[in-house]
């Protein structure tokens, strides 16, 4: 009997593959080019947060390319958003290419390329330590499990059809946090009103009173036994007062405040979010483990987390709370996580959280747009819109992670797609025009031509 046994292969998920540099399943982020810097795609499991521009424009671009790529896919794809109406950001997604209009744009580049050649006296077209460099560029570069988008035009309206989109919030959840928010004032006031109601407080005075009235006479018929055998005038009024009191009902038990329960966020908001992404990952399709038949990838997208939009008194502790709380879910299921942040206005906010906003993610990519500033007018930046800086990259699974070949990255915003390249800066032309004014030497038994007036060196 043959030891040999046949290994049971577990079926790939759809629009991912395995990573020919870390072995890690990844599936694409929608831009090829940001696919290539993140060594191919973005690994199950994993948060990638997006730093997001001053103006807020690019950071927009990247998670419409995140959320067109999970709808073109057929994938689960859910969208929370406070800044922007979550169903009208979905029907802006840009639409995707055939293979036929991918060669067209391949073409249209190389064109452009040539008719605009960025090249110097010497005839460098780039800087001599960016000679050897490949580009960076998605074109050049094969993507299997990717698609191509053009941001001109926006996806058909019957793609969304069959497809799985989950938005929050949306028009009655929006109202439901309301109305939980009203109640939770009214549950205040209403105990606030106890304490405050005048007759209450008015009735156990009188009650008190009159109890006190009572023992009063009893204490006085102790202390007369003479009058016990035949009751008086006063003896009955002092009856009736007592049978009027008794009559009274029993003053209510003070009034105690119930304890209340220990809440995980002060601002509701994140706790509804959050319930939301929990519930959806609890499905059976996205469970890691085990092999599943029917197994799918769920695309969470969150955009503009940490605006002003969600300040409250408990703004730093409810953040960072939810992320860890939204990193344990993504790890323990077959998702990845994409999430745009405001972080110039969180450093406003609070400085330290920057770092700490990093330590809860996989993937931090911030976005510098050259808009309203110096550079936006410097020669040298003259064909980009902005740079990129890596500020962490996590190894998920893996002994080490995937590092690009140079982290000198711009990007420019195209008439129809967002393009990642190394930042190519042009030759320095300062010192050749020094060196031209000045007069060159030769030494002695040099060739020197008779026209040209030197100075020889003996």
């Amino acid at each position: 009997m043959s030891s040999f046994r046949k290994r049971n292969v577990q079926k790939q998920i759809p629009f991912t593959r395995t990573s020919p540099q870390t072995g890690q399943v990844i599936t694409s982020s929608g831009n090829p080019s940001l696919d290539v810097i993140l060594g191919g795609g973005l690994p199950i499991g994993s948060i990638c947060l997006i730093e997001e521009d001053k103006f807020v424009t690019y950071s927009k671009v990247l998670a419409k390319y995140f959320m067109a790529e999970g709808i073109v896919s057929k994938q689960t794809v859910f969208l929370g958003s406070l800044d922007d109406s979550p169903n009208y950001f979905i029907v802006k997604l840009p639409k995707p290419l055939n293979e036929d209009e991918i060669e067209k744009d391949k073409i249209e580049s190389q064109i452009e390329a040539q008719e605009n050649p960025d090249t110097t006296k010497n005839g460098l077209r780039i800087a001599w330590r960016y000679n050897d460099l490949p580009m960076v560029n998605s074109e050049k570069t094969q993507t299997q499990i990717g698609h191509h988008f053009n941001l001109m035009e926006h996806m058909d309206v019957n793609m969304f059809e069959n497809a799985d989109t989950v938005t929050w919030p949306d028009d009655s959840l929006d109202n439901e946090i309301v109305v939980n928010q009203d109640d939770d004032d009214d549950d205040e006031e209403e105990v606030a009103n106890l304490y405050d109601n005048d007759s209450d407080a008015t009735y156990v005075m009188d009650s008190s009173k009159e109890m006190e009235q009572e023992n009063a006479n009893n204490t006085s018929n102790s202390l007369n036994p003479s009058n016990t055998g035949n009751p008086t005038t006063d003896d009955k009024n002092a009856t009736g007062s007592t049978e009027t009191s008794s009559s009274l009902p029993t003053p209510p038990p003070p009034i105690c405040k119930a304890p209340t329960k220990t809440q995980l966020f002060e601002n509701s908001k994140y706790l509804s979010l959050l319930k939301e992404v929990q519930q959806l990952l609890r499905d059976d399709k996205f469970h890691s483990g085990g092999f599943l038949i029917k197994k799918s990838l769920c695309r969470v997208c969150i955009t503009s987390l940490g605006s002003p939009m969600w300040y409250d008194d408990n703004y730093g502790n409810d953040l960072l709370k939810f992320l860890t709380i939204l990193r344990a879910a993504v790890r323990s299921s077959v998702s990845v996580c994409f999430i745009t942040m405001p972080m110039h206005l969180v450093a406003k906010y609070d400085e330290s959280l920057v770092s700490k906003i990093r330590n809860l993610v996989d993937y931090a990519i911030e976005l510098e747009s050259f808009a309203g500033s110096d550079k936006e007018t410097n020669p040298a930046f003259k064909e980009y819109h902005g740079l990129i800086h890596l500020r962490k990259i996590t190894a998920i699974n893996t002994l080490s992670a995937y590092m690009p070949e140079t982290t000198d990255l711009a990007f420019k915003l195209r008439r129809k797609k967002f393009v990642i390249e190394k930042l190519h800066l042009p030759p320095e032309l300062q010192e050749d025009n020094k060196d031209a004014d000045q007069k060159p030497t030769l030494s002695c038994g040099s060739n020197i031509s008779p026209n040209v007036k030197n100075s020889l060196d003996f």
